[in-house]
């Protein structure tokens, strides 16, 4: 009883905290979206999709190691040579961007420029070392600080993305300014907190080749960044293929349909995901049986609870995006009712997805991100070569979406619940003993 009640006190932290940030974008995103056209958004949607990418892989997945250290100064270790990495590939980037003609940006956005390119990587770095952070105070349970560093990105970044758009010279790039204004802003009070952690010695001189963390945790940068990263090229595929097969303007829509439904997914989703994840990891070699439940709890209660949401905000989904976004976001609602299923399924499984991690099965959680990455990649370029529709390619991949998270739920039942057998195996051989 002690742990659920602690449990709901985490999840109301953070969600309060979530509340307070979604409210921000929800309230600004209005002004937005008259401030700035669906083109602009769309060159928005494929930026902060690329700083989602890449963002993931700077740090090779060491900052999911930090709730499962044996003690604060081993994930005091970790989350300095997370933060270390993150910044040494940061510096590699700019040189190789400066020293050839290599660009992301101007491979799937179309443009570039120094100054993007510097917008860029500030904005990767920020996100990078922000999601250790993160990771960090999630051990500590420190959930008021990560509550308010969300606080503090979006309004960061809706005030400066608000403000830019009075510059024409800067209009054409006030949206990823603010963005990367944000970040900067949630990074640098998530690192003030995670400093104070002075009493501890000597995590500060912590070697990016630290020979312990990389030995015991090798599983981390081999597997798992290679999941990680299918997981967020499957998540931003859509926007990335729907810029380069179709338009920005296509793309700027379906960013403006993420967006709102990331309200409900960020409010709930993410604030239950990060709880469940410091619960289990600590519970799931002692109490797998207490984890089993809990996953069973929150993905029934989900359930149940959105569904009718869902269901009653699809039919008026048009409706509702143009009069409140403006006259040219109408085809955004038309999306919101083709993706809905796919985003039901989202919120639903979101929240206990990282469950192969926790119980080691990181392989499996690779080829499952993997193949829903290669499956996603076909959909879009099968579509482009047979010339197929946006609304029809968005159908089709929903189809394929909500198919993949049905699956993940599934794998990570049946993983529990092997961990559970094991555990009273071994519980029953002791009794014997």
């Amino acid at each position: 009883m002690k742990n659920i009640n602690e449990f709901k006190k985490n999840v109301g932290t953070l969600i309060s905290g979530n509340v307070l940030a979604q409210t921000v974008t929800f309230a600004a995103s209005p002004i937005l979206t008259r401030l700035y056209s669906p083109e602009e958004f769309g060159f928005y949607a494929t930026f902060v999709s690329l700083v989602s990418v890449l963002s993931v892989l700077f740090a090779l997945t060491f900052e999911k190691c930090i709730p499962l250290a044996i003690n604060r100064k081993i994930a005091g270790q970790i989350t300095v040579l997370s933060l270390k990495l993150a910044a040494c590939f940061s510096v590699l980037y700019i040189v190789v961007v400066t020293t050839t003609s290599f660009s992301i940006l101007k491979m799937f956005a179309g443009r570039t420029s120094l100054w993007l390119e510097i917008i860029l990587i500030l904005s990767v770095f920020s996100a990078s070392a922000t999601q250790t952070l993160n990771f960090w105070h999630l051990r500590e349970q420190y959930f008021a600080s990560t509550s308010r560093a969300k606080v503090s990105q979006n309004l960061g970044n809706v005030f400066s993305q608000a403000l830019f758009s009075q510059f024409d010279a800067l209009r054409s790039s006030g949206l990823i300014i603010g963005d990367a204004f944000g970040r900067l802003a949630a990074f640098s009070m998530q690192y003030m907190s995670f400093i104070r952690l002075k009493q501890v010695k000597g995590i500060f001189k912590t070697k990016i080749w630290s020979a312990y963390i990389w030995k015991k945790y090798y599983r981390f940068p081999l597997f798992t960044s290679i999941s990680v990263l299918f997981n967020a090229l499957s998540l931003q595929i859509p926007i990335l293929a729907l810029n380069q097969f179709f338009n920005a303007s296509v793309a700027g829509n379906f960013m403006l349909t993420q967006k709102v439904i990331g309200i409900p997914i960020t409010l709930i989703g993410t604030a239950v995901a990060q709880v469940f994840y410091s619960t289990a990891a600590k519970s799931i070699d002692s109490n797998p049986i207490q984890v089993l439940v809990l996953y069973k709890k929150i993905t029934r209660n989900l359930f149940f609870v959105t569904l009718p949401v869902f269901v009653v905000f699809s039919f008026i989904a048009p409706f509702v995006f143009q009069a409140f976004f403006g006259k040219d976001w109408f085809l955004s609602g038309q999306y919101f009712q083709i993706l809905a299923v796919s985003f039901f399924s989202q919120l639903i499984v979101l929240p206990v997805s990282q469950v192969l991690y926790i119980t080691h099965n990181q392989i499996v959680q690779t080829i499952w991100d993997f193949s829903r990455f290669a499956c996603f990649y076909l959909i879009f370029w099968s579509c482009h070569f047979f010339q197929i529709g946006e609304l029809s390619t968005i159908g089709i991949y929903t189809i394929f979406s909500t198919s993949f998270y049905l699956l993940l739920y599934l794998l990570g039942r049946y993983y529990i619940s092997t961990q559970v057998q094991q555990h009273a195996r071994k519980r029953s051989m002791l009794n014997r003993n």
